[in-house]
Formats: C-alpha cells, structure tokens, sequence
C-alpha cells in the first residue's frame, strides 16, 4: 500500500457520470473518502456495492461546498489538493491506502513512463551542479535533503546522496514516478552507497545509459552522457572538489555499472 504522498492526480472527473467520464478506480477511491467523512453511506456489507452515483454527487457536492469550493461536481486539481490532506476526528486520512492504490492504478493505467525526459533531467542537472560547483560542498552526514536546486547557492552532498538528489530532480522534473535508487524512500534524508544503490541489475553489455550508477568501493557515480567505456560521462561527488565529470574507468577500484528500475517495482516510491 502506499501513502497521500506517494498518490498522483488523476483527473479531472466528475460526480456526476453524465458530465465527465468517470474512471472506475479513481472514483471509487473518492467514494471511499467521502463515506469516511461522513458525505455518503458506507458500500452495502452483504452486497459490496457503494451507493448509486447520484448519492455520490450529491454527496461531493456538499463536500466541495463545506471546503469554500464551488460544489460543480468536478473533482480537479483544487479539490485534489483538500481531499488528498483531508483528515478524520481520529487523524487518519479520508483516503486511507487502499484508496491511495486505487488512484495510483489509475493513474498507472493512464501514463506510460516516459524515460527519456528523466534521463533528460538527470543530465541537466548534473550539468548545472558541475557548473555550480563552488556552491557544493561535500558532507558525509544524515540526514541530508535530497530535494535541492543544482544551481542554488549552498548544497549539502556526497556521492551517494547526489545520486539520490539527481534522481529526485529528475522525478520533479519529468512527473515519471522514480522510485528512490537508494531504497530507502523519498522524504527520509537517509540513502549510502552500499544500502541498495548497488543492488540493482549489474550492466554487463558496456553500453551505459543515463542515470546508470558505477560503483567503486565505498564510492558511486552517475552517467549523465551515454556511451561506452571510452564515450559514457559520469558525474561525481565523492569529494569537496565537486561535482566533476569522469568516465567510468577514472578510478583504478571501479567494480561495476548498475540501473536501478525508473519503475515502482524494484524500489521505494
């Protein structure tokens, strides 16, 4: 299962079917949040089905109108905003995870991911932070934040966290849902070179693909121009003189290149 933080817009639909077409997954998850709020009835316990969706529209309806909204209907980007942080009495949230799956599939369903603007971002940004390089500094501490500006006038980083903050950047950047390359979830300030950066397929065939990781003993790097051993850059911050282009054989221990999935399955979301 997974959390609101983790959950993307799908939309807009509306409440009423005869409007905007509705989409099964993601109106069953705002059917779930509205009957935790108390604007619906609950699905029917013997039966397993939600009430009708004029129910559902009068009770949305009424939801947007007790949130300053206009009550149309159209469930959109604003009202996305307030139902996704909306809360029960108890502090739990009105869409509790199995409605966060549900609107995921929904959105899964809609968008192929489209690597190549990620790996896009990913070489703009080391790109820029190689051109800010005097604003980098090198810190080996946690937890850091991996959701910095390569361009911005202080940067806290070291190499396994600049991959983790190139591929965050990326994420923004693109919209393609990368899972943290470090496995250890985005938001956490935590990641290290041998916690699960390495543990991804092993690139065997030496042609080397943006956002692919060369490891080295106790270091890690990122490709920002594809090629082979002889044409691939990679981008490194494994000191304070950093970030700087490499090849993948700039250092004598190189062990070797791994991808981390740009998909759910295989990492954090």
């Amino acid at each position: 299962m997974i959390s609101v933080k983790q959950a993307p817009f799908t939309g807009p639909y509306a409440s009423d079917a005869t409007k905007l077409p509705h989409k099964g997954k993601t109106i069953r998850a705002l059917k779930i949040a509205m009957a935790r709020l108390g604007f619906i009835a609950e699905k029917d316990e013997y039966t397993g089905l939600w009430p009708h969706d004029g129910e559902f529209d009068r009770g949305f309806r009424k939801w947007e109108r007790s949130r300053d909204m206009s009550g149309d209907g159209v469930y959109g980007q604003q009202e996305w905003k307030e139902i996704r942080w909306a809360k029960l009495p108890n502090g739990q949230h009105a869409l509790n995870p199995f409605a966060c799956q549900l609107i995921r599939a929904d959105y899964d369903e809609q968008n192929v991911p489209d690597e190549t603007d990620f790996r896009k971002a990913i070489t703009e940004f080391c790109l820029k932070a190689e051109a800010n390089e005097d604003a980098w500094h090198y810190y080996f501490v946690r937890p850091l934040d991996e959701s910095v500006e390569p361009t911005a006038s202080f940067v806290k980083s070291d190499c396994s966290f600049y991959v983790k903050q190139a591929y965050w950047w990326a994420r923004t950047k693109s919209g393609l849902l990368v899972p943290d390359p470090s496995k250890q979830g985005w938001g956490t300030g935590v990641g290290n070179t041998e916690w699960y950066e390495n543990d991804h397929p092993h690139v065997t065939d030496g042609h080397y693909k943006v956002s692919d990781l060369a490891h080295y003993p106790g270091h890690v790097t990122i490709c920002r121009r594809a090629g082979d051993a002889q044409t691939a850059v990679f981008s490194s911050h494994g000191k304070e003189a950093g970030p700087i282009p490499t090849s993948v054989y700039y250092r004598s221990d190189f062990q070797y290149v791994v991808r981390p999935p740009l998909t759910a399955e295989g990492g954090a979301g």
